[in-house]
């Protein structure tokens, strides 16, 4: 019997699947106590999601209850995934999802006048809260000032602790719980008619979702969706901690930014997606045996996705390591290649539908950041791919340069 590789994963963080993997697209492996293949790049991004692995119980459970929560989409397969999912798209659909670009980027340019004064930032933290401010009103949530930096506080623990042993992940627990209690009484509240959020906004449509029979989702499964909207967009702040240092060791995109380039904007947007590390890798498990790129699958055994090896397969994208924008103005950017929130088509797959919210918020931030005069004294910027999610160490402290008369 093979050695059980899932504390590898725990250990080695980012790396793992692509130490596993060598270069190759698929390799044997045994994860979670059960016989699986370690698949990566494009080809083994297209065989994942090719329809023949299944969703549901492929996330250990208490990584699924803390991350995503009970009866969540990412669990759901087939026509429930794709009744769920429409819904979603409809909440995340372009339209709205430019109004959250427009406001996260008012939000970021109100932060900004006054981090002068402030004698400086730790941009990580920032970021959490100005997210926060962007995405809960828009969402049509209604919450005073001081507790929505608590929500955005627990969000950001939610996330945080999702991949770290030891305490980090109880905490991480417990926040997730007082979350949905917290997201299913909004839901509660609205049917009732206590809280009135415009339609089209998250909370309205999620609130009067209804399940494949016309049912109205459980209060809790419609707050839990809420989160999912509300909890991804405020990671976006891991995204914008790495652009912060992405704009500071490469200032010609800085200057080309702030000179109101936006398709250079876009493309530096894209590259602190691919480049910098998030979700390290994604499990689904098999319908029936199967040979999956030549490894033997049982019925019910894994296949998991090298999520950062594919995003740095030096076969779509030369010198991976390298930040490098152009990457996504000179040529076609093959789909199956990016995948920092999934692949596969995101109507009918398991492509992540927020992935437009996440670019137009991270967009937002970067174009404020390169339009605002400021520094990074000197400061620990290593970051530690053993640690899931990571980020830099010192959480990238900034120093605006005050106005002058």
């Amino acid at each position: 019997m093979r050695t059980d590789r899932t504390l590898g994963l725990l250990r080695q963080g980012y790396p793992w699947a692509g130490r596993l993997r060598a270069g190759r697209v698929a390799v044997p492996a045994r994860v979670f106590g059960r016989s699986a293949a370690v698949v990566g790049g494009a080809e083994g991004v297209r065989r994942f999601y090719d329809g023949s692995l299944r969703r549901r119980r492929a996330v250990p459970l208490p990584l699924k209850l803390v991350l995503f929560g009970p009866d969540a989409v990412h669990g759901l397969d087939d026509a429930e995934h794709h009744h769920r999912k429409a819904l979603l798209l409809r909440v995340l659909a372009p339209e709205p999802v430019a109004r959250l670009g427009r406001r996260a980027e008012r939000e970021w340019s109100s932060a900004a006048r006054g981090w002068a004064e402030r004698g400086g930032v730790v941009l990580f933290d920032e970021a959490v809260h100005v997210i926060a401010r962007s995405v809960v009103p828009w969402a049509g949530v209604p919450l005073a000032p001081r507790q929505l930096e608590r929500r955005a506080r627990q969000m950001a623990t939610v996330v945080d602790g999702f991949g770290k042993p030891g305490p980090a992940f109880p905490r991480a627990a417990v926040q997730r719980w007082l979350l949905d209690r917290w997201a299913a009484g909004l839901v509660r509240r609205t049917r009732r008619g206590r809280l009135a959020p415009p339609p089209g906004t998250a909370l309205h449509e999620l609130a009067s979702g209804r399940d494949r029979r016309g049912r109205l989702l459980p209060a809790r499964t419609a707050g839990v969706e809420l989160l999912n909207v509300l909890r991804p967009t405020v990671a976006v702040s891991w995204f914008v901690a790495f652009a912060a240092v992405a704009l500071h060791e490469h200032p010609q995109w800085r200057r080309r930014i702030a000179d109101g380039d936006e398709a250079a904007l876009e493309a530096f947007a894209q590259e602190v997606r691919r480049r910098y590390p998030f979700v390290p890798a994604l499990a689904a498990r098999a319908r029936h045996a199967q040979d999956v790129l030549g490894v033997r699958v049982p019925r019910g055994g894994y296949v998991v996705l090298d999520v950062h090896g594919t995003d740095h397969d030096p076969a779509h994208w030369p010198d991976p390591d390298r930040f490098d924008p152009e990457r996504f103005l000179t040529g076609r950017v093959d789909p199956d290649a990016l995948v920092p929130q999934g692949g596969g088509d995101v109507a009918t797959g398991h492509r992540c539908p927020g992935e437009g919210a996440t670019v137009a918020v991270l967009s937002a931030a970067v174009r404020v950041l390169a339009r605002t005069p400021h520094a990074l004294p000197e400061q620990d910027l290593t970051v530690d791919l053993s640690v899931m999610p990571t980020r830099p160490r010192s959480g990238v402290r900034l120093v605006a340069e005050r106005a002058t008369a």
